[in-house]
C-alpha cells in the first residue's frame, strides 16, 4: 500500500524501542491456556533496540522494514498492533510505520514485543483514546512480554507476563554484555522442551530483594528455561564459559535464549566484549552488544 497523494501528515514520531533482559525467570506453573505463569526479573535495555517510525497520512497501515523486508506484513506483531489499536480506539488505521531491525530475531529479548508496546505507546500519546486498563490488555492480547514495554523500566513480572510490580529503588545494577549466537530459538520451543519438574515455587525472598533495592544473591541469576536451551546448542556453554573466565560474576540466558547476559564489575565489560569478538572470530554471525555499542 502506499500513500495517498497530497495527503499532509499531521505528526511524526520515531522512538528506540529497546530490549529486555530476564535476570531472573522461574516458571511457577502451567496454564490451562497453554502459558506459563512466571516469577521474573524483567530489566529495560536501551541498547540494543529496534528504531520505530511512525506516522499518520497513510491510506491504511504501511509497514516497511529495510533491513528484512520479509517481516513487513499482516504476520508482524506491529501490523497486529495498530489493527487492534485502531479497532479498540474506534478510528481507520492511517498509519505508516517504518522498523529499523536493530535486536536479533528470536532472540530472548523481547524485540518484537518491544516494538509492538512501542507502537501502542506512540499512539495512545497522540489519540489519548485508551485508559491505562485498556492500553495494558490490549497489549497482553498481542503477546505475554508486550505489557512490560509500555513501562520501559525494570519490574518484578508475576503472571505469564501481565502483572508488575516496580521497585522504589534498583539495586546497582552492574555492566551488561550481551552475546547472540546468530541463530534464532523458539519461546514455544523453550517452554515446551524444559524439564517439568522444575516448574514450582519461586523463593519467595527474590521478590522482597527486588523490591527493597537489596543486592542480589549470586544464585538470583537463574532461569528455569536455560538448561534445555544450553543442552541443544553447546556454543551457548561454551560462550558461558569463556565469558566467565573473562571475569563475569553471572552468565544466563535471557527469557527462551539463545542470547546471554555477562554481568561485569564497572570498566571491565567492553574489554571482555573485544576478547569474545577475537576468541570467536570465526562466527560471523555472533552479535555482540555492550555500553551502548555493537562490538
Amino acid at each position: 500500500m502506499s500513500s495517498r497523494p497530497g495527503r499532509r501528515m499531521k505528526w511524526h514520531d520515531e522512538i528506540n524501542c529497546g530490549c529486555k533482559i530476564n535476570l531472573h525467570l522461574k516458571v511457577t506453573a502451567r496454564r490451562a491456556d497453554g502459558l506459563h505463569d512466571l516469577a521474573s526479573c524483567f530489566v529495560f535495555l536501551p541498547f540494543p533496540g529496534d528504531v520505530l517510525s511512525v506516522s499518520d497520512g497513510a491510506d491504511s497501515i504501511v509497514l516497511e522494514c529495510p533491513e528484512f523486508p520479509e517481516l513487513a506484513n499482516e504476520k508482524n506483531l506491529l501490523w497486529q498492533a495498530a489493527e487492534k489499536f485502531a479497532a479498540a480506539a474506534g478510528i481507520a488505521p492511517q498509519w505508516s510505520i517504518t522498523l529499523h531491525k536493530k535486536v536479533p530475531l528470536a532472540a530472548g529479548l523481547g524485540g518484537g514485543s518491544a516494538d509492538a508496546g512501542a507502537l501502542l505507546s506512540v499512539l495512545n500519546e497522540h489519540y489519548r483514546a485508551l485508559d491505562g486498563k485498556s492500553l495494558h490488555e490490549l497489549a497482553f492480547s498481542l503477546g505475554a512480554d508486550v505489557p512490560f514495554f509500555l513501562h520501559r523500566k525494570a519490574a518484578w513480572v508475576t503472571g505469564a507476563g501481565e502483572k508488575f510490580e516496580f521497585p522504589e529503588k534498583l539495586p546497582p545494577l552492574p555492566e551488561i554484555l550481551i552475546v547472540n549466537p546468530g541463530f534464532p530459538v523458539s519461546a514455544k520451543w523453550a517452554y515446551t522442551h524444559m524439564a517439568p519438574e522444575l516448574i514450582g515455587a519461586d523463593d519467595p525472598e527474590f521478590r522482597k530483594d527486588f523490591l527493597a533495592g537489596r543486592a542480589f544473591r549470586t544464585d538470583f541469576y537463574c532461569n528455569d528455561l536455560a538448561p534445555a536451551v544450553m543442552k541443544k546448542f553447546p556454543l551457548l556453554t561454551m560462550l558461558k564459559r569463556f565469558l566467565t573466565g573473562q571475569g563475569a560474576f553471572a552468565v544466563q540466558i535471557s527469557g527462551s535464549g539463545p542470547s546471554l547476559f555477562a554481568l561485569f564489575a564497572p570498566g571491565k565489560a567492553a574489554a571482555a566484549a573485544e576478547r569474545l569478538r577475537a576468541g570467536f572470530a570465526g562466527l560471523e554471525n555472533l552479535r555482540i552488544f555492550t555500553e551502548g555499542k555493537e562490538f
